[in-house]
Parts: structure tokens; C-alpha cells; sequence
């Protein structure tokens, strides 16, 4: 039986993975466990709309800035059995600014919300899943912390997604001989509520320059995660740009 864990389970990413899922069926999960932070009322009608995702998701409300909210986290986390599945989805919202303008308040926010949280949890269930050699990983980095996709004035943002596909390398290539496989998706930008402190002139110019001609929709990225979740997927330590 299948066990997820997935932090950010209110995010876009986060439900229409977990809709997808629901749709396919989830005779092989025994439990979701899910972080939320701000968007409950959405994720609860996503549960409402299929009543065996509901009975399979178990929720706790987590503040990734707070160390205190991540330990109770990790502590009902203890007491589940070990999971198959993690998913880390975590990021405050990113604007654009002029690095001279930044305070590292900034910075840490990032660093904080995405990329503490990915280690702390990482660090709490990977030697458990690697005990029992089978696991699938997914680490959300972003076009953006690739070389070929780092935009002006998004430094923390940039850093702190960077800094996901180093840990994403790491992990794999200590976890891989134990059947773990551990892999990032980085998007380019994608259609959602994310972005809405992002002006629309930088908005429009992706869409311009993208193959696609707009954005990415959070479908298109959840059915890439869901390949790389598939138990049957062998890649193991490779960023997947998704644009």
C-alpha cells in the first residue's frame, strides 16, 4: 500500500495532484497526510467532491516559518507508518525587486518555507523509507533555480530553488542504492494564484516567449509529478523542466 505525504497539499500543485489521483482511483493509498496553511475552504470542497479522498487524507495545519508548528508536524508524523511517497510543494509568494532592496528577511522567508522544511522532513522519514528500500521523492524547484531560466530581480526565490535541486542531487545519490528515487520538477510559470503579486507585463512576456504560448496550467505540471510518482518510474536524481 501506497502512503503520502505531502506538505502544501492546498497549493495548486497540491490538489490537482491530489484530484488526479482521486480520479485514477486510490485502491492502493492507504493515507495522505497533508500540510495546509491558508486555503482549507478549497481543499475541503476538492474532499467534498471525492468522499474516498476524503476518508484516505489526513490534515494538519503547519506554518512552515515556525519551528514549533514543524515538530508537532513531525511528531504526528512519527507515529504513522513509514511513507512511500513524499511530496514537498512549500514557497511564499515571490515579486519581483531589486536585489540592493532586498532585506535578508527576504531571503530567510524563502529559505525558511521551501527549503528548511524540505531538510527537517527529509531528514525525519527518508532513513525510515530507505530501511524499507521503496519510495518515490518529489522536491518542487523551479525553471527559475535552472541556469537557463534565472530572471532578473527574483534572487531569493532564485536561491532558495537553486538551493532544492542541490539537495534534490544529494539525496538521490545517497538514498538511490536503497530504492528511493528522488527527483525535482521545475516549472516555468505557471497559471495560479501563486503569481498574483506578479506584475502582469512579466506575466504576458513569459507567455510571449513560451513554445506553448501562455503559461503552464498546475494540470500540466500535476501530470508530470504524477509520472514521477508512478512506482514504476526508474529516474532517479534529475530535474525536470517543465515548460
Amino acid at each position: 500500500m501506497r502512503r503520502m505525504v505531502m506538505t502544501a497539499a492546498d497549493s495548486a500543485f497540491g490538489m490537482t495532484v491530489l484530484k488526479k489521483l482521486a480520479e485514477q482511483g486510490l485502491s492502493d493509498f492507504e493515507w495522505i497526510f497533508g500540510t495546509w496553511y491558508d486555503a482549507k475552504a478549497d481543499l475541503d470542497e476538492l474532499l467534498n467532491t471525492y468522499p474516498e479522498l476524503k476518508e484516505r487524507m489526513k490534515l494538519k495545519q503547519v506554518n512552515m516559518k515556525s519551528m514549533e508548528e514543524i515538530d508537532l508536524f513531525l511528531k504526528d508524523l512519527a507515529e504513522l507508518e513509514t511513507p512511500t511517497d513524499f511530496v514537498h510543494l512549500p514557497a511564499p509568494k515571490a515579486f519581483p525587486m531589486q536585489f540592493k532592496k532586498l532585506s535578508w528577511d527576504v531571503f530567510r522567508d524563502h529559505m525558511e518555507i521551501s527549503f528548511r522544511s524540505a531538510v527537517l522532513i527529509s531528514q525525519a522519514i527518508l532513513p525510515a523509507m530507505a530501511k524499507k528500500k521503496e519510495g518515490r521523492v518529489i522536491l518542487m524547484s523551479s525553471y527559475y533555480g535552472t541556469e537557463e531560466g534565472t530572471p532578473n530581480f527574483l534572487a531569493p526565490y532564485v536561491s532558495t530553488k537553486s538551493a532544492m535541486l542541490g539537495l534534490m542531487r544529494s539525496l538521490a545519490k545517497e538514498y538511490g542504492g536503497k530504492n528511493l528515487k528522488i527527483n525535482a520538477i521545475a516549472p516555468d510559470l505557471t497559471d495560479t494564484k501563486f503569481l498574483d503579486e506578479m506584475p502582469e507585463i512579466m506575466k504576458e512576456t513569459v507567455a510571449a516567449s513560451s513554445e506553448r504560448g501562455r503559461m503552464l496550467s498546475a494540470e500540466e505540471v500535476a501530470d508530470i509529478m504524477l509520472v514521477y510518482l508512478d512506482p514504476a518510474t526508474d529516474e532517479n536524481g534529475k530535474c525536470v523542466v517543465v515548460k
